[in-house]
């Protein structure tokens, strides 16, 4: 039993969801599927398909013009810069896939990142990566009970210590009218105390 449960989960992770889809109506000889089979395929599905959740993700879908505001130094006015940013949905909606390019004075910035809402631990999860580092940034959390704020948090390898700590980081996505959404990221210092080092307002692009 245990080995045809293992079957059905690895033909599900390799994306032949829709043929076990087409097998959950029974073999095409007219026999029943054994019930323990069955039961196992009913509880992959469960978390194939993608739910409410998943709705956020249209949110970030279209084109978008970003106004940047960086702060290399706490104390000191911000490096302004512009970006535009393109979210496209994967699979069936269950992720967003966000393209964007910007700068800021000479410096060229290029960045990519899917979101997607994990049906396991239910949580958002954002993976970035960028032209800044050769380093995976993942974040995961939250949306507040008015739908309008995503909190995530993870770290990333801390340059200034090749590496052997991490910086602990806080993200902050928070929709503002339709058509319109802030992100924030603050670095968390061991204290606890956090510090904003980067902001961008995004503008959808009009038709």
């Amino acid at each position: 039993m245990r080995s045809k449960r293992f079957f059905v989960q690895a033909v599900l992770v390799l994306g032949l969801g829709g043929v076990l889809i087409g097998m959950s109506a029974g073999p095409s000889n007219g026999t029943a599927m054994p019930s323990q089979d069955q039961a196992a395929m009913d509880q992959m599905l469960k978390y194939a398909n993608p739910g409410p959740h998943h709705e956020l993700l249209k949110k970030f879908v279209g084109e978008w013009d970003v106004d940047m505001a960086l702060w290399p130094d706490p104390a000191a006015p911000p490096m302004k810069g512009k970006g535009v940013i393109k979210g496209t949905l994967l699979l069936g909606g269950r992720y967003l896939h966000g393209e964007f390019e910007g700068a800021i004075g000479p410096q060229k910035m290029a960045g990519r990142e899917i979101i997607g809402y994990d049906l396991f631990t239910k949580r958002y999860t954002t993976f970035w990566i960028d032209n800044m580092s050769t380093a995976f940034l993942v974040v995961s959390g939250v949306l507040d009970a008015s739908g309008k704020i995503l909190t995530e948090t993870g770290q990333y390898p801390d340059a200034m210590t090749d590496g052997a700590a991490m910086q602990k980081v806080k993200n902050v996505t928070t929709f503002l009218e339709d058509g319109k959404f802030k992100f924030e990221m603050f670095m968390v210092a061991p204290d606890g105390k956090e510090i904003k080092s980067m902001e961008y307002l995004s503008v959808r692009k009009s038709n």
